[in-house]
């Protein structure tokens, strides 16, 4: 086996095979979420000859104008959607590129980690492969990396992340007066162009020529001047191009009062950086939450992390066998800089923004347990740790199967997040054996009475309902649908407690009264379907179907009687 582990191609198939076998069954999910913006209704994916439009234009970018700028991702949707020459998009073959580009990610690092690993480090070549490799490993398995690779719209960090790791890779070989330089500097490019994620690589650079290649301070800033001129050049692109440089105003209502709501995410990044659960695909119960006090305990906690992190990364740059826990930290911290609010985003977190600080984290991690006695011991702890992860991320990434199965899990899993549970309504009216009968208004999300199904259909659309209603008794489009649904079938007894239970849980909601006043006159209760009707007209007082509903009650009250 050493034999084979001290050729770097035979180590990198491995790790190829390892993730491809981890990953490889999300080339069987569906569309989810943002993709159906980026890929399926953006039409500028549907000729190659929209590629420089792509670079130039926001609204190539999605089906929906919005503050992003991922001009190479979406370059590279046109390359799939064109290799695949179907009519639609399919989902197969850009989850199979995802798992391609993790592949070459966790290769890369394993050849960048490397080098790291025996100058930085001071390791001798076969101790420095294991650790690259079990640096590499923990990458390619940590569950916090499951949304970048499992969501088609997160093609971006992923193309980021081996950009960068392609141009590091150029510079740790570098020579003076050698090749890879400029190679180095267009691999930077396109890893901005991907995402401005990768722009704090241009400061990284200083201290991979003054740590490792050992150069002067000064000959290391002028050899760095490029590369901060490639990302200046790539802000004032995206500045043009979306005529701001923010994605929005600040979500805590102030500049000063959202970066002291974003001391308390830097506690709950280290757990996800360690593979630890809970992990959600949404932190949006951020999002309004009452803001946090600068002398509360939270911000106090994330503040003394992370100056205890910054600590340890100048004492360990000062020591020369800590270099690469330095290094490790410097590169976690510079990556999560344009997801830290300094310019105004629209989430506090993420756990995609991880993907590129999590390689820094692993080197940081890799260089404290080489300073740890018993060497053997901690690669068997680490090869176990990289067995749990690894287990944690198949056993989280069936979530990502399709619409219905990702946000009623996390609903269910977290039920403070309201996003989520929203779109887990939205995807489950949106099923086929329900979307003919009901459905729900693009702006409000109120439920809306399609035509009568047939029996067969009835059927399935009132499996379907009935199970919603039971993971979500509170929510009343369910209640009132399925008790609508009950009246179909012309069990009016079975349906009345649910359309009463409806409107009791969203009393101003008219067509609730509607549907429940419409369920009273079949049963000839005309008093309840009066007082029903007439709440509906309260809260909408030109409503034409509960204006309708009513003339049709006072003919029948006022008729003859039999």
């Amino acid at each position: 086996m050493e034999k084979y582990l001290s050729r770097t191609w035979f180590c990198c198939v491995l790790l190829g095979l390892f993730t491809a076998l981890v990953w490889g069954t999300t080339i069987r999910f569906d569309f989810v979420w943002d993709d159906s913006l980026l890929v399926t209704n953006n039409t500028s994916i549907r000729s190659l000859k929209n590629i420089p439009k792509i670079f130039t234009s926001v609204t190539a970018q999605s089906a929906e104008v919005a503050p992003s700028y991922r001009p190479t991702r979406t370059a590279f949707y046109a390359l799939l959607y064109a290799l695949d020459g179907q009519p639609e998009p399919r989902p197969w073959i850009f989850h199979l590129a995802n798992v391609v580009w993790h592949c070459i990610a966790v290769m890369l690092l394993y050849v960048v980690a490397l080098p790291l690993c025996q100058r930085l480090a001071g390791l001798e070549p076969s101790a420095a492969r294991l650790a690259a490799l079990l640096i590499a490993l923990g990458f390619a398995a940590n569950p916090v990396v499951s949304e970048a690779v499992c969501w088609v719209k997160c093609l971006d960090d992923l193309m980021a992340a081996v950009f960068v790791l392609a141009a590091m890779l150029c510079l740790l070989k570098w020579q003076p007066g050698g090749r890879g330089y400029a190679a180095a500097i267009i691999f930077f490019l396109l890893a901005a162009f991907s995402k401005e994620s990768a722009a704090p690589m241009a400061v990284a650079v200083f201290f991979l020529f003054t740590g490792y290649h050992k150069l002067p301070w000064r000959r290391s800033a002028v050899l760095t001047i490029p590369f901060v001129l490639v990302a200046a050049f790539y802000v004032v692109w995206r500045r043009v191009v979306l005529g701001q440089s923010e994605q929005c105003p600040p979500i805590s209502g102030s500049y000063g009062q959202t970066l002291i709501d974003m001391f308390p995410v830097a506690p709950k990044y280290l757990r996800l950086l360690l593979g630890i659960p809970p992990f959600t695909i949404d932190y949006n119960e951020m999002v309004g939450a009452p803001p946090h006090h600068f002398f509360s305990s939270e911000v106090l906690g994330g503040l003394l992390l992370m100056l205890v992190l910054a600590g340890l990364a100048v004492w360990s740059w000062r020591h020369q066998t800590w270099r690469l826990a330095a290094f490790g930290i410097l590169w976690t911290g510079l990556f999560l800089v344009p997801v830290s609010n300094l310019i105004p985003m629209m989430q506090y977190m993420a756990e995609r923004f991880l993907y590129l600080p999590l390689m820094g984290f692993l080197l940081a991690l890799a260089a404290v347990g080489l300073h740890l006695p018993r060497r053997r011991l901690v690669a068997a702890g680490a090869g176990l740790l990289i067995l749990i992860w690894t287990a944690s991320s198949i056993d989280r990434l069936g979530i990502w199967h399709d619409e219905v199965k990702l946000f009623v899990e996390t609903s269910l899993a977290h039920p403070a997040s309201w996003r989520p549970r929203e779109n887990a309504v939205i995807a489950i009216f949106n099923l086929p054996q329900v979307l003919p009968f009901f459905s729900l208004d693009s702006e409000k999300h109120k439920l809306r009475v399609g035509h009568p199904p047939k029996t067969a259909d009835a059927e399935a659309m009132w499996r379907t309902l009935t199970q919603a209603h039971g993971l979500f008794p509170e929510e009343h489009r369910f209640t009132a649908a399925l008790g609508v649904t009950y009246a179909l079938r012309g069990q009016i007894t079975n349906a009345i407690p649910l359309l009463e239970l409806a409107v009791r849980q969203k009393t101003n909601d008219a067509e609730c009264w509607i549907d429940l006043g419409t369920a009273y006159m079949v049963e000839s209760n005309w008093p309840k379907a009066r007082n029903a009707l007439e709440a509906a007209l309260r809260l909408n007082p030109t409503n034409g179907t509960a204006l309708a509903r009513l003339h049709e009650l006072e003919a029948k009250a006022n008729g003859p009687q039999h």
